[in-house]
């Protein structure tokens, strides 16, 4: 099997394939984070609001692999946004997950009050600024609001902003702005909550290359430009599929054919949270 490639944009180092821990409970992190490990991921997602963050460092600290191999990924929840409670949630995570710093920090969703985002981003950089954290970024942000984010951190600042993408949810005006702004797009629901797997099209173009229609969703997926896919499972014959999609490429008809499929299916889409959406 080979490796996941590696997104360097603005020295980001980021796996392209990672492993998300989204509404996986305590006893299956514990399980599977070392298994995901042991198979060559080397990026781990969580976030607060999971309650799962001390699972995930205690199963990064007895998996024996090193801490510095991987690349590790929390986001602050929106009742943390306020400068000092952004600041203590930041210590508490890292308490939680057993370590002194965090690869990649997101804000959850955009979601601030009367003061605007402009305190919270001052309060990410900050936490940046003193070494708890080497990369910041932002989560389903739509495109106004990452440009405004982007305009008070400055170039180059935030690396990310992690967003549902997915065969169904082509999202092609955030990306062509993310493309122009120089932000890497990570791709949560990658599998479509479980749709894309039973897709025909996608089993169709799956026969023709020796694989399953979920590795040619999520093939899809990082052949995009500076795209990078955090899967969750709970099975550790899924992990396996979900990683093995480096040694082959589709073709122009599978594109196209891909190109075909409903591209307006957002899953998540959370009334109390979400922006309104470029799609």
């Amino acid at each position: 099997m080979k490796p996941a490639p590696v997104i360097e944009q603005n020295g980001l180092n980021m796996p392209v394939m990672g492993f998300g821990t989204f509404e996986l409970d305590a006893p299956v992190v514990l399980h599977m984070v070392p298994k995901v490990l042991e198979l060559g991921y080397r990026h781990i997602d969580t976030a607060q609001i999971y309650g799962n963050e001390s699972q995930v460092g205690q199963a990064l600290e007895s998996s024996g692999v090193d801490r510095g191999e991987v690349f590790l990924t929390t986001k602050v929840w929106v009742d943390r946004f306020e400068p000092a409670r952004l600041a203590a949630s930041v210590d508490e995570s890292l308490e939680r997950l057993r370590t002194d710093y965090l690869d990649l920090l997101l804000l959850h969703w955009p979601l601030f009050g009367e003061a605007g985002m402009g305190p919270t981003l001052e309060a990410l950089m900050k936490v940046k600024a003193d070494g708890r954290v080497r990369h910041i970024g932002i989560s389903n942000f739509n495109i106004a609001q990452t440009r405004e984010a982007v305009s008070i951190c400055g170039p180059g600042e935030i690396a990310t902003n992690q967003v549902e993408y997915h065969v169904y949810l082509g999202q092609e005006k955030l990306r062509d702005a993310l493309e122009e702004l120089g932000l890497v797009t990570t791709a949560y629901m990658p599998l479509a909550k479980g749709q894309a797997p039973s897709d025909p099209v996608l089993k169709e173009i799956g026969k023709a290359h020796g694989k399953s229609a979920a590795q040619v969703a999520l093939r899809w997926l990082v052949e995009q430009n500076r795209t990078s896919a955090i899967p969750a499972t709970s099975r550790e014959e899924n992990a396996a599929s979900n990683l093995d999609v480096f040694d082959f490429e589709l073709t122009d008809a599978d594109r196209k054919q891909i190109a075909g499929l409903e591209k307006n299916r957002r899953i998540c889409k959370p009334g109390s949270l979400s922006p309104q959406w470029d799609d």
